[in-house]
């Protein structure tokens, strides 16, 4: 669900919190003379009838408003990332006039989406593009964000050859830096973690039983390429 439209639902509910509030104000005043029964069977009443929406609505629209900034910011982060090369979290933040924890979480969901132009370098604190770095460099950073990538995903988003991506995860997996397994038949790349957790990831669609050829692994969302279904994997959320 998007920012904006999780904004307008939260708006709907606080209205309609208010709404319930009014009715019961005025169901609950002429009930009794005694002020301590009103107001206790008023807020009762307004506890079951009015906080509830109040509540999700207020949550619906903190969060949509957050996701609505940050959907804002990637569309900016992108080619400021793409024209630098890399830049400073900090620096990010400044040039596109927000704070460096929007900039921050803006970069890592930029860094888990299906073709990864950015992400986020922790240890330096920076926001890089694959291609301004080496490719060993690369290829630990997006892999480490997305768990699981086909050779095709890696060559896009670093402009490397297919051989040169699998050399290069040999010889860091001999060193020691990259645990997972390289998958040459399938042509994927699968992480430690992601090898852990394919147990536990959906292989075909809840809607329409469609065998899935990539699993949906915990905490991923993937469309069903048959049905359209919107597939969520909750246990990692």
């Amino acid at each position: 669900m998007s920012g904006r439209l999780q904004q307008l639902i939260g708006a709907l509910l606080v209205f309609v919190s208010l709404a319930m509030s009014y009715v019961v104000y005025t169901s609950t005043i002429g009930v009794s003379d005694d002020f301590g029964l009103l107001l206790t069977s008023g807020l009762v009443a307004w506890a079951i009838l009015a906080l509830p929406e109040l509540a999700i609505g207020l949550w619906l629209i903190s969060r949509g408003s957050r996701q609505a900034k940050l959907s804002d910011i990637s569309g900016d982060l992108i080619p400021l990332i793409q024209d630098e090369g890399r830049m400073s979290v900090s620096a990010a933040a400044r040039e596109l006039g927000t704070t460096e924890d929007v900039v921050s979480d803006a970069a890592e969901r930029l860094a888990r989406k299906r073709l990864p132009v950015v992400y986020l370098n922790r240890s330096t604190n920076e926001i890089v593009s694959p291609r301004s770095v080496e490719l060993r460099d690369s290829l630990l950073h997006l892999l480490f964000a997305q768990r699981r990538m086909t050779f095709k995903q890696l060559q896009e988003v670093t402009d490397a050859r297919e051989e040169e991506i699998i050399e290069t995860l040999r010889d860091l997996s001999r060193e020691g830096k990259f645990r997972g397994v390289i998958d040459e038949n399938s042509g994927v790349v699968y992480t430690q973690e992601a090898v852990e957790e394919l147990p536990n990831a959906v292989t075909s669609c809840p809607n329409c039983g469609g065998k899935l050829e990539e699993p949906v692994l915990p905490g991923e969302e993937e469309k069903c390429p048959y049905c359209g279904h919107l597939i969520t994997n909750r246990l990692g959320l």
